[in-house]
């Protein structure tokens, strides 16, 4: 017969469970070693500047300020009802966090709706990657995995194509081969409501151009949405019966997927697309249903550093050349820079374009001469942040 003892007078106590493997102990714990260092974000500053563009200046109870660039008007728009409520006093450096807040939405009771799009998401998420770099002392690129190279080849992007005479075009990549170039592109901008309005000049552009640079210089041709399926596929054609193409760029409008694969699969010249697409998800769409050769994510329509680098990934997991898209100088395409000189496998050089931005003696007076690239090339800094002021 079993013994029994009288349950009064023992303390039932659970089982003793050690530390995991590299854990410490309680005895072994410092008295502060779980506290981390705060910092909070306390103000958002814009400045407007010129051709529409603004300096979003993120403030924080350090000192610390990070920076990035914004369409002002649409910005502000958010900023005092959303923006504001929902980040002022948090953690800058929670940046994944501060990400899905703003683009996916939050439980936090605000006046509007805070599922944002996603260029405003993107110039706050630049902004704190600045912020997460300056706290650590570190480049940005550092802290994105480390830079693969520190000298990024650029290629020289000139449109409005679809109102120039082919001798207008060459004189603005003459602009650049006289800048030191080695690398082009030359777009139409179509967009969607000009469908095959006039491939045959189209096509007396890229021939002259083509005539132009030496057999051995990249030349990239963007129809900017501006064909249908069987003139993209006659263009490309024609593109590759007269010379060197080394890419052909969003011959459709961009959501026409099921067209895209036609393309591409009609074509040797290698398709690319992608610059006004959004996130992650979108991105996997557009290799599933129409198979692009190379994936040209831009930062801003993206959504920030934090979704282009999760693109970035998704491109490689599925053997997808990237060529980034940012026709822009200053912060937001050094940004750009940083996130696309982390990736291994990024051979094809990035863009760059005057066109839509200040005169780059002032980018450089407002940021510094790293900024601007000299013969083609930009070299990154290793200051901290996005190594601007």
């Amino acid at each position: 017969m079993p013994t029994s003892f009288p349950r009064r007078g023992i303390q039932k106590q659970g089982p003793r469970v050690p530390p995991l493997a590299g854990e410490m102990s309680e005895g072994q714990r410092g008295p502060r070693a779980q506290e981390i260092p705060t910092m909070k974000i306390t103000a958002f500053d814009i400045t407007h500047m010129k051709r529409g563009r603004s300096i979003l200046q993120i403030r924080t109870d350090k000192g610390i300020t990070g920076l990035a660039e914004a369409d002002g008007h649409l910005f502000e728009a958010f900023l005092r009802d959303t923006i504001e409520p929902l980040l002022i006093g948090e953690d800058p450096r929670q940046i994944d966090r501060h990400w899905e807040t703003l683009y996916l939405g939050s439980q936090k009771q605000i006046p509007r709706e805070s599922k944002l799009r996603p260029q405003i998401v993107g110039a706050v998420d630049i902004a704190l990657w600045d912020i997460l770099g300056k706290d650590a002392g570190l480049p940005c690129h550092a802290l994105m995995g480390g830079a693969a190279r520190f000298d990024i080849p650029l290629y020289w992007s000139v449109g409005s194509g679809w109102k120039k005479t082919p001798d207008q075009m060459l004189d603005d990549v003459m602009d650049g081969w006289d800048q030191g170039y080695k690398s082009y592109k030359i777009r139409m901008d179509w967009k969607n409501y000009r469908q095959d309005a006039n491939p045959a000049n189209d096509l007396a552009i890229f021939k002259l151009v083509r005539d132009f640079l030496p057999n051995n210089i990249y030349l990239g041709f963007d129809a900017n949405n501006g064909y249908s399926v069987p003139t993209a596929i006659q263009q490309g054609r024609a593109f590759e019966d007269y010379g060197r193409i080394d890419h052909f760029e969003e011959p459709l409008p961009q959501y026409d997927l099921p067209g895209l694969r036609q393309v591409t699969d009609a074509l040797d010249v290698a398709i690319s697309t992608g610059e006004q697409d959004q996130d992650r998800w979108r991105f996997r769409d557009i290799i599933q249903i129409g198979n692009p050769d190379i994936l040209q994510p831009d930062i801003l329509n993206a959504g920030g550093p934090s979704e282009i680098l999760k693109i970035y990934e998704l491109a490689t997991t599925h053997n997808k050349p990237i060529m980034p898209h940012s026709p822009n100088a200053g912060i937001n395409s050094i940004a750009s820079i940083h996130c696309y000189s982390s990736i291994k496998n990024a051979i094809r050089p990035h863009e760059f374009s005057t066109e839509f931005a200040p005169p780059l003696d002032d980018i450089a007076e407002l940021y510094g001469e790293h900024i601007i690239p000299h013969n083609g090339t930009i070299t990154l800094t290793d200051k901290p942040g996005l190594g601007i002021d």
